[in-house]
């Protein structure tokens, strides 16, 4: 068992959860969830909502629940029968808000610190035990080969090496019984790295360079520890000076004895930032040439500290809006969920200049971001604002046309996918603003759930039927009319979005029909299917190796493909029709395979 004591400092909320996604993609692990039970109710409520909503996000690839203890702590401070009060209200909670985040809770206790060898300390090691067998029993087995792996790795006085590194120590070895191939290396990496064993950090282009971590502490303990330092550590507070821009010579002097290239690649993989050159353009990894001149920086959304810009040079006049809300009151949007959606937005204006400097006052820019919020303008002068607001339980997106100009609001499909990956488990409702409110999104100073809105599949389905009239959340009649004679293109923006970017509501395609129609017809390109649809190679190497000794295991592994794609579909739709369009592709070849099921598809559909 691999134990993690996590910084309680806000700061290090958003590098916790990428480092502990990064080593529960396989394994469910136990959480001690540490509350403060001396405080007021709704103090205790804020501290078990939030551990709720972060383990919910960072084991929502886990396919095993995981075990919950929640621990009060300043019991001593409580007299005994206001601790079992508390301990019953705590409990009761837990018990409803880890249920509806898909984790098993294992219970709830009220620990004197001070004391130990008090009746509540060994009821919680007890507890350890029980969930400990439990997590052991769910966890899935690995190879003989990785437990030989694992072995020879910890015997290196080393922190980190690479896949042909390691390979020549293998073949020097004169008692080494493992394959030394790439293609038989990686399976056996990539289930250490999915058990938190290791790190493993592959580089698609050239997988013989794929770096190894041995020793994790180093990656997240100092490098997360200095690089997301609350302010008071004075020796570390100009690393990034509050504009989320750390130059990567500093990355150099912080950290000497690590090669600054696998750093970069190690933060890049856990989604934590971009990279941007001198002139603040972001720009992509195959870009980057770091032995030349150019000064290179990496950005981090987590690290800007400044409220939205005020917003007094906008030449925008509002046509669309949009919002998304959780439906239940302990489910918010973790600061990991606006960070990763923040980068995934940015990443599409490649090219497009940051700026992320409070002290400047206009969001007349390419790109501007803050510490809730993100607006860019297109090269086609499309303006979009997303904002997360109502202490993140709401996320809205306010757009601007310029003319009669139409675009299809792809931000929406992008928004919706990262919620898919981050935070599958939330209820959440889509509203849409009232046309002649939208103007004042831009502007902000307001309260969101002000705004008059209406659900979008109710606009959508009055629209439909020709209705004169909908019922707004508030219970007063919107006359559509005016909506539409406000904003033209209202229907079609509804229409397009609903149709072209399927809402989180609407089922795609039975997995038991894909298997009957694709995977039983050609098992053996499952790895080629989950490349065309943008699987992660590390995610298929574990694939394979979880069900190389199964005897059905190509079955199996396209299984979990098709799996993998309904979870993280966010430029391949979840549909038969990009399923169809991927046995097309050349690399494929399955023409003839992807009309039958064309027909089939049609057929169903009744077109």
């Amino acid at each position: 068992m691999v134990l993690y004591d996590l910084a309680g400092q806000p700061e290090y909320y958003t590098s916790h959860c990428a480092c502990i996604e990064a080593i529960s993609l396989s394994s469910p692990a136990i959480f001690l969830s540490l509350v403060d039970i001396s405080l007021d109710l709704d103090g205790i409520n804020k501290q078990l909502y939030y551990w709720s909503a972060m383990i919910s996000s960072v084991c929502s690839k886990c396919p095993h629940p995981s075990e919950v203890i929640v621990v009060g702590t300043h019991a001593d401070l409580l007299d005994k029968a206001g601790l079992q009060s508390r301990c019953n209200v705590i409990g009761d909670i837990a018990k409803h808000i880890f249920t509806s985040a898909n984790q098993h809770l294992e219970g709830s206790i009220g620990l004197n610190a001070t004391d130990h060898f008090s009746d509540s300390m060994k009821a919680l090691i007890s507890q350890l035990r029980r969930s400990n067998d439990i997590v052991v029993q769910r966890c899935p087995v690995i190879s003989i080969d990785c437990h030989i792996l694992y072995a020879f790795l910890q015997q290196l006085a080393k922190q980190v090496i690479t896949v042909t590194q390691l390979q020549g120590l293998l073949q020097a070895d004169e008692t080494n019984v493992l394959p030394i191939e790439t293609s038989m290396m990686m399976p056996l990496l990539t289930a250490l790295s999915a058990k938190g064993l290791i790190l493993f950090i592959p580089k698609e282009h050239n997988i013989d360079d794929s770096w190894i971590v041995l020793q994790k502490d180093v990656l997240l303990k100092e490098v997360d520890g200095v690089l997301f330092a609350p302010d008071h550590f004075d020796e570390y507070r100009s690393l990034a000076a509050n504009t989320g821009l750390v130059p990567i010579y500093r990355l150099k002097e912080c950290f000497p004895d690590l090669d600054v290239y696998m750093l970069v690649e190690f933060l890049l993989q856990l989604k934590l930032c971009l990279i941007v050159d001198s002139a603040h353009h972001i720009i992509t990894p195959a870009q980057v040439q770091f032995d030349s001149t150019k000064e290179y920086s990496l950005f981090f959304p987590s690290l800007i500290k400044a409220g939205r810009p005020v917003s007094d040079n906008i030449n925008t006049k509002g046509s669309f809006g949009w919002l998304m809300r959780t439906k239940e009151k302990h489910q918010f949007f973790h600061n990991r969920f606006l960070h990763v959606l923040m980068l995934t937005l940015m990443n599409g204006c490649s090219g497009a200049e940051i700026l992320c400097n409070p002290m400047l006052t206009s969001l007349n820019r390419q790109c501007t971001v803050w510490s809730t919020g993100i607006c860019w303008n297109s090269k086609e002068g499309v303006t979009i604002l997303v904002e997360m607001a109502e202490q993140y339980r709401s996320l809205y997106v306010a757009a601007s046309f310029p003319g009669q100009q139409y675009q299809e609001l792809t931000v929406l499909c992008v928004i919706r996918e990262t919620f898919k990956e981050i935070c599958p488990s939330f209820d959440i409702q889509e509203f849409v603003i009232d046309p002649h409110q939208v103007e004042a999104m831009f502007v902000g100073g307001y309260v969101p759930l002000s705004l008059r809105r209406v659900e979008i599949s109710s606009l959508r389905d009055a629209i439909l039927n020709k209705q004169d009239g909908i019922i707004d959340v508030s219970g007063n009649v919107v006359k559509i009319e005016e909506w539409i004679n406000a904003e033209p293109r209202l229907p079609k923006l509804i229409g397009i979005e609903l149709n072209n970017c399927e809402p989180i509501s609407v089922v795609g395609p039975q997995l038991k029909d894909l298997m009957n129609e694709i995977a039983a017809v050609i098992p053996a390109k499952w790895r080629d299917v989950g490349i065309q649809l943008d699987i992660h190679p590390r995610v298929l190497d574990g694939i394979q190796s979880q069900h190389c000794r199964d005897p059905n295991s190509l079955q199996r592994c396209f299984e979990q493909v098709f799996i993998e794609w309904s979870k993280q579909a966010s430029n391949n739709p979840y549909t038969w029709t990009h399923i169809i369009d991927i046995l097309r592709r050349p690399a494929i070849g399955e023409n003839a395979l992807a009309e039958t099921v064309n027909a089939m598809f049609n057929f169903a559909r009744g077109v």
